[in-house]
């Protein structure tokens, strides 16, 4: 069988190019994985020599470059890309010897500064968020990204938007607060069903999302106070009124039972015994004194006469009119002494008596009143 002079030709060159030029593959399908700032590099390789060595070079884009050596298809460049807010390019070179591969490159940043259609974006998780529902408000809380990751870039004041329903609220949390809180008011018409909640943050430059599904559960309604203590009032009126009418129901029946008689009444009760306390109590009658009439005289008593009073010159006559005597005078005629007669002596009774002068010395003592005039 004849060969082809022209194909034997071209084997004999690549087999020589291969011993002389030393030629060596690039590796291929290089990629990045970048995700909460731990950053892995992965590339394939058709055929790997035992000799072969990988050259991985990290460019940031405000940094210098920084290159290192590996026998492996995969590299952690975490510690040469610690600043997130950056952008890095990076490539990898295969060489055996002094023969090197061509290389390949990728771009990845985490900062929304850089992003653009060549570059592969990287991702942060949102913190741990904690839900609790009280009626129609959910209070979410969670920490502050800088407490979270534990990275200074990350200290500064948190934004943050929470969604549900198309409604949205916007909030901050500051870097000095550990940790961050919200409130989400819902509608009564949620109850019994499950929503989503989106959150979107941005920190440092760098975007952060999550969402939470929820469920709400039917919440007992709560009476109203105002109403509850007017049933509470309207409870208290009707009993005080029923208890009302059970008074006046007894009292009505009460009255028309029977009296006990009285002497049954005095051989159930013990008689009372008569004290200072309990003796009736006698009406105080008050002397009267018949108008018009002079009182009757009383006995008269003979007083007994010192030495010292006969001497004296007056003498007082126990009678219904006192006169004064004077020894000194001798006679007293009849129009000297003035007698008051009563307005009607006709009408006089047997205890009147009429008035008259008596003459008299000391020592001597008057009996009986004198004749009386005869009863018309």
């Amino acid at each position: 069988m004849s060969k082809d002079p022209v194909f034997t030709m071209l084997l004999f060159f690549a087999f020589l190019c291969q011993s002389v030029c030393g030629f060596v593959h690039p590796p291929t399908n290089i990629s990045v994985d970048c995700h909460n700032f731990v950053n892995m590099l992965y590339w394939n390789y058709s055929k790997p020599a035992e000799t072969l060595k990988f050259i991985v070079m990290v460019k940031p884009y405000v940094r210098d470059s920084q290159t290192v050596e590996t026998s492996q298809t995969h590299l952690n460049i975490s510690e040469y890309t610690s600043d997130p807010a950056d952008n890095y390019v990076v490539t990898v070179t295969a060489h055996d010897g002094q023969e090197k591969s061509g290389y390949v490159t990728t771009e990845f940043t985490y900062s929304h500064d850089f992003y653009n259609a060549d570059t592969h974006k990287c991702s942060v998780d949102f913190p741990d968020v904690n839900m609790s529902v009280h009626k129609d408000v959910i209070e979410v809380s969670f920490l502050h990204p800088y407490y979270f990751y534990k990275l200074d870039i990350l200290k500064e004041d948190f934004l943050y938007k929470v969604t549900h329903d198309q409604q949205e609220s916007t909030n901050e949390c500051f870097d000095d607060e550990e940790l961050c809180t919200a409130e989400i008011h819902l509608n009564q018409s949620f109850a019994g069903q499950c929503i989503e909640l989106q959150f979107v943050a941005m920190i440092a430059g760098i975007p952060t999302n999550t969402y939470r599904n929820v469920c709400i559960s039917h919440m007992p309604v709560e009476s109203d106070k105002t109403s509850y203590i007017m049933a509470v009032v309207g409870v208290v009126v009707v009993l005080l009124f029923i208890a009302g009418g059970f008074v006046w129901i007894l009292c009505k029946k009460w009255s028309r039972i029977p009296q006990i008689p009285k002497n049954l009444r005095n051989f159930v009760t013990p008689p009372r015994s008569a004290t200072a306390d309990n003796q009736p109590d006698e009406p105080a009658l008050s002397s009267a004194t018949a108008e018009g009439h002079t009182p009757l005289l009383e006995p008269y008593e003979s007083p007994i006469i010192s030495s010292v009073e006969k001497d004296s010159s007056t003498v007082i006559i126990p009678t219904d009119t006192q006169v004064e005597v004077d020894h000194n005078t001798s006679t007293l005629s009849e129009g000297d002494v003035k007698f008051e007669e009563p307005e009607d002596y006709s009408k006089s009774s047997d205890y009147d008596s009429p008035k008259f002068l008596l003459e008299m010395s000391p020592g001597e003592i008057t009996h009986g009143y004198g004749p009386r005039p005869p009863v018309l």
